[in-house]
């Protein structure tokens, strides 16, 4: 009988019977790694945290009716500074606003919480450079790379920014031309600006997107691409749990992978380029890439950076370097047009520095405008360029007496902590640059209260570089135009990798004096 048992066995389960148990088995695995486990077995599930209303979405549907950062600074009083929160798919999120919790992840034990790779898009788009590179890799990478980024440099680069900066000005002035004033998509021609700057800064290149068209701009227009359909949007969620996704051939697809080989072929061009003209003695550049390259032949072979490596640093800056800097620019001038007030005492004071509109300038000049300093503070404080970092524990630990496993992911929410009213005052929620002339507001400020660069070893490498970009532009086109709302132009902001404005910013711009 038993001899015979497996030929019994297929007679009365056939396989249609074995594919449907298979399929309820693999349903209910689903059901159990995405909802039950997470939802009401994981030690997580005892910190406090607002409850789960949608089975794939958890608290996201809850974003689409208020929000973002609005949410999480309710919910941040309603339930402490630590607190949980669900993803798609149920994915857990321990959100902190401790000052002592963000300077252990960030600071004291930074390299026990690696990056999470939950968006294989930005890996994609960066590849792995300083922003996405871990543990030893990255403390080399960083120290290779520290001398490139000095005060010295930075300061000779400013002329370049101060070019293209009245570039970007005279072209807005062919734009109204006679008109008293005109209506201007400001996003677009600000991120064309601050990807020509990177270009010349970064590695010494001309890529004219603000007069022709640029195959790098269209690229990463295609990358950054806001208008993105539902389907699209799940397939970048999807593609967090399942890669496989990404290697769909569907339009968005496709679209998406030609632009990353455009960006990792011209990065890979530069380095080649570069690496030949330095060896023949062709090329004296303080541009970055030259800089690092000659930094990195004087190094250990141990220590030395392979030209896969310099490529990824080329790919983190034409990201990193224009897109944070054009959104937080295009966010300042939609505010200081909201408030034509602030507008006017920054207006005054650029003035009565720089009398000829046409003006040049350089880093010192720029760094001692008190109240334009406090413009550029108030702006990454209000709308920080990145809403939320996330960084995944590689050991088991206790935090504020709760149990957290290895791998559980932790959200630190600089949003949130940018808005609390015990360090801001009550107008927390108010943009006011005035607060950064308050000793007592000031005195509260510390490296884990306000972090629009992120904080310890994972800081913004090229700091000083993005605030005299940014303090620059702003300068020279508050200087020389008027920036008015346009009523009835409804802006959302839209939490991602970089916190954006939806749909582009316009505004109404006119020349000063007309």
């Amino acid at each position: 009988m038993f001899y015979y048992l497996p030929l019994y066995i297929f007679d009365s389960f056939s396989l249609s019977n074995l594919l449907g148990c298979a399929i309820i088995v693999l349903i209910g695995y689903f059901i159990y790694k995405f909802n039950i486990y997470p939802l009401y077995l994981s030690p997580l599930c005892k910190i406090p945290g607002p409850p789960v209303k949608n089975f794939f979405y958890g608290n996201v549907r809850v974003f689409e009716d208020s929000e973002l950062g609005e949410r999480l600074v309710n919910w941040e009083k309603q339930y402490g500074s630590l607190f949980r929160i669900h993803g798609f798919l149920n994915r857990t999120f321990i959100v902190t606003t401790d000052p002592k919790v963000v300077q252990n992840i960030m600071t004291t034990h930074a390299y026990d919480y690696r990056k999470s790779r939950q968006l294989p898009q930005l890996t994609d788009t960066i590849g792995e450079g300083l922003l996405l590179a871990e543990g030893n890799v990255h403390h080399r990478q960083r120290k290779m790379m520290n001398p490139a980024f000095s005060f010295a440099n930075t300061k000779e680069i400013v002329p370049i920014v101060v070019r293209i900066s009245h570039q970007l000005k005279e072209i807005i002035m062919n734009q109204i031309g006679d008109k008293k004033e005109e209506r201007i998509t400001i996003n677009s021609l600000i991120s064309k600006a601050t990807l020509d700057i990177i270009g010349l800064v970064g590695f010494n290149y001309e890529l004219n997107s603000l007069t022709t068209k640029s195959e790098l701009a269209e690229a990463y227009d295609e990358i950054t691409n806001t208008n993105k359909s539902y389907w699209d949007v799940l397939i970048i969620l999807l593609s967090g749990y399942f890669p496989f996704v990404r290697k769909i051939p569907i339009t968005s697809n496709i679209r998406f992978m030609n632009a990353i080989k455009t960006v990792g072929k011209i990065s890979e061009n530069l380095v080649k380029e570069r690496k030949n003209k330095i060896a023949k003695g062709e090329l004296k550049g303080n541009d970055l890439l030259t800089l690092i390259i000659k930094l990195n032949e004087d190094l250990s072979k141990d220590e030395k950076m392979t030209d896969d490596e310099i490529k990824y640093q080329i790919m983190t800056f034409l990201a990193a370097g224009h897109h944070t800097t054009s959104q937080s620019l295009s966010w300042s001038l939609y505010f200081l047009s909201k408030h034509p007030e602030i507008q006017d005492r920054l207006r005054e004071e650029l003035v009565q520095a720089f009398p000829d509109p046409n003006f040049q300038t350089t880093f010192d000049e720029i760094e001692h405008l008190k109240y334009l300093d406090s413009v550029i503070k108030e702006i990454l404080r209000f709308i920080p360029p990145v809403s939320l970092l996330s960084r995944i524990s590689t050991k088991d630990e206790v935090v504020n007496g709760y149990f957290i496993p290895k791998g559980s992911m932790f959200g630190i929410s600089i949003n949130t902590i940018h808005h609390k009213s015990s360090t801001w005052g009550e107008d927390a929620n108010e943009f006011n640059p005035s607060r950064w002339l308050d000793p007592e507001i000031k005195s509260k400020v510390t490296n884990y209260t306000y972090l629009p660069f992120n904080t310890g070893q994972r800081s913004c490498i090229g700091i000083k570089l993005a605030i005299a970009e940014f303090k620059i532009i702003l300068a020279v086109l508050i200087r020389n135009f008027i920036f008015k709302e346009v009523e009835g132009h409804k802006i959302t902001t839209v939490y991602g990798v970089v916190t954006r404005p939806v749909p582009d910013i316009d505004l109404f711009v006119s020349k000063i004096g007309v």
